[in-house]
C-alpha cells in the first residue's frame, strides 16, 4: 500500500509536516546547550551561512537523537566542529560536548 493512500484513508493530509520547529525555538535550544557545554563559543559573531548550517544540522539531529541531555543540540554542534573553532570553540568545549 502506498503511504499517501494509507494516510488519506486515516484522514491525514500526506503533505502535512510531521516535525515543525521555528528557527527561534531551535536557536533557543542550541543556546542552552552552548551555555552548558561550550561557553567559549562566540555565537554572536557567527556569519549567517554558519548559523544556517548549524540550524540545518540541528534539524537533522532531531530525527537521529533522543532529546535527553542535549543529544540533539550536541550532535549539531559536533557536526560543525571545525567551523565553530573559528568562533572560539576550544578543545575542552569539544570534550564536553562529545558523546564519548
Amino acid at each position: 500500500m502506498k503511504p499517501s493512500t494509507l494516510l488519506k484513508r486515516a484522514g491525514i493530509k500526506p503533505d502535512e509536516p510531521v516535525l515543525q520547529i521555528t528557527a527561534e525555538e531551535a536557536m533557543e535550544n542550541l543556546l542552552e546547550a552552548i551555555e552548558e557545554f561550550c561557553p567559549n563559543l562566540k555565537i554572536n559573531k557567527m556569519k549567517k551561512e554558519n548559523i544556517e548550517a548549524l540550524l540545518d544540522s540541528y534539524s537533522d539531529s532531531i530525527i537521529d537523537y533522543h532529546p535527553e541531555n542535549y543529544h540533539q543540540e550536541r550532535a549539531a554542534l559536533l557536526d560543525n566542529i571545525e567551523m565553530l573553532k573559528s568562533y572560539g570553540l576550544t578543545d575542552d568545549d569539544y570534550n564536553s560536548i562529545d558523546f564519548c
